[in-house]
């Protein structure tokens, strides 16, 4: 899995609407994470198609979240860019040429994925935006031994 730009510029912006507590413009935002103010506008155009943030119009409008920031985990944001982390078609995508893949019934990797992009999804579903401003560890989904690891 990687991490694009986008996704990272939306959990940086994300978590700064989280922790100013109320609505900040583009320009602000932009100063703020030290990122292009058209940068910002497409993430934060992003961010709103997928419901996670919202304008407020007017002489002091902004931006600000939609949800508490405990209620929007790290999976949602990456959902606002990318989808699924691990798509259900996979092994489509991956198939030499246009046709589907020669093993798609006989495969032993589509456990492996399909078993990956459930960790994956559970793990990112299980942070919150509120985890990521206090400083909390992932501990929810029993990852912690491996990220930190303590679990060998």
């Amino acid at each position: 899995m990687r991490v694009s730009k986008s996704e990272e510029y939306g959990l940086r912006l994300v978590m700064s609407l989280a922790v100013s507590g109320g609505q900040q413009t583009i320009r602000e935002l932009a100063e703020g994470e030290g990122l292009p103010d058209t940068t910002v506008a497409k993430v934060v155009a992003r961010l709103r198609g997928a419901g996670l943030v919202e304008a407020v119009r007017g002489r002091h409008g902004g931006y600000t979240l939609t949800r508490p920031a405990g209620e929007i985990s790290v999976g949602d944001v990456v959902a606002a860019f990318d989808g699924e982390v691990f798509s259900s078609d996979f092994c489509l995508v991956m198939s030499p040429g246009d046709g589907p893949c020669a093993r798609t019934e006989s495969c032993g990797l589509k456990p492996v994925w399909r078993g990956l992009r459930t960790v994956v999804g559970e793990f990112l579903g299980g942070i919150s935006v509120a985890d990521l401003v206090a400083g909390r560890p992932p501990t929810r989904t029993g990852l912690l031994p491996v990220l930190t690891g303590s679990g060998r």
